[in-house]
């Protein structure tokens, strides 16, 4: 296969609190043990609009963004990459770049590896871009068939994390339990479609009323911009999930999480959050945080979508209108996830 030299791609410029283009980025052709992927897909993330304000340290000084990525295998190395990683394969990518090999990642926390901390897009070289150089060929998921790439991208970050989170409070989840989910964004709308799996009784809250027929059409029982004005007491719930990791929607966790029940904070809202660990303590709430998801997760999260059990919300458009729909995350004014297709400039 032919390719450019060069592409256009989208990404990090320290200094610069807007996404910056790139005309001339390097397409870097695949090393032994390596494979490019032409990216067909890449989501947008409230994600990406915390590396463009925080411009942490860590970070390199330039990079192309965009973690939720899908794509198809176009070139290999030519020695050391597994016959399963064939051309033409349709493949997601895990987000982080995780060894294989450390305690964690053998004991299928590959989310939390010991031995790196790199993630596409969001400290090293994502999918803003047409093409994609992959280095740790296990962070390559095979789509399913029925699964497009647009809701293999999604779902990697939008469906798998709550997907994660929900599976580390599963023990507490029965038809019984009563669940208050905090958020209906992106991720909340998701969430809403796997908890209605468990059969628990699920309410919804968000300060956005539009997202309400959404919400219950995806499994929310009821809906509230205020849970003041709703019958439910104080104290009332079995668990809380809160998408949004703000102050306030924390706060609304711990005053209606009952005694002995469970806050799970899955959104980062904020980088920090303040606990009332007496009132905490005394009841005997558990706090589980949650981050991203397992690989393994991620490829039954596709089967999921497979199946129609979970149908991400989303809408397909052009990646040079990226600085457009960043502005429009940044107010707010965006419903679902939004995917880039990069071929379309």
């Amino acid at each position: 296969m032919t390719l450019p030299r060069t592409q256009v791609a989208y990404g990090f410029k320290r200094g610069s609190k807007k996404i910056h283009r790139y005309d001339n980025w390097p397409i870097s052709r695949p090393a032994p043990g390596e494979v490019l992927i032409e990216v067909k897909a890449a989501g947008l993330c409230q994600s990406d609009l915390h590396i463009l304000y925080a411009q942490e340290k860590h970070v390199p000084e330039e990079f192309v963004m965009g973690h939720e990525i899908a794509g198809q295998i176009v070139e290999v190395g030519k020695e050391g990459v597994p016959s399963q990683y064939k051309l033409g394969l349709r493949v997601a990518v895990s987000i982080p770049l995780f060894c294989g090999t450390c305690a964690n990642c053998r004991g299928g926390s590959d989310n939390n590896c010991l031995n790196s901390t790199k993630a596409y897009g969001l400290s090293t070289n994502g999918g803003f871009q047409q093409y994609l150089l992959v280095k740790n060929l296990n962070g390559l998921i095979p789509i399913p068939d029925g699964v497009s790439y647009e809701q293999a991208a999604v779902t990697s970050d939008a469906v798998l994390t709550p997907f994660h989170a929900i599976n580390r409070a599963k023990k507490d989840l029965s038809p019984t339990s009563k669940v208050l989910v905090v958020g209906t964004g992106g991720l909340g709308l998701n969430a809403l479609q796997i908890l209605r799996n468990y059969g628990c009784y699920i309410v919804a809250v968000d300060l956005k009323s539009e997202t309400e027929e959404l919400a219950k059409e995806y499994g929310a029982s009821e809906f509230y911009s205020d849970l003041r004005v709703s019958k439910h007491k104080k104290e009332s719930f079995d668990i809380c999930f809160d998408f949004c990791g703000l102050q306030e929607t924390f706060d609304t966790c711990q005053m209606y999480v009952k005694q002995r029940g469970r806050i799970m904070p899955v959104g980062l809202g904020r980088s920090k959050l303040f606990f009332k660990n007496y009132e905490l303590a005394r009841r005997e709430i558990k706090v589980t945080f949650s981050f991203g998801g397992t690989s393994k997760e991620q490829a039954e999260c596709m089967n999921w979508v497979a199946q129609d059990r979970v149908k991400p919300l989303s809408s397909v458009v052009s990646m040079s209108s990226l600085p457009e729909y960043m502005e429009k995350l940044a107010k707010g004014k965006i419903k679902g996830r939004v995917v880039f297709e990069p071929s379309k400039l």
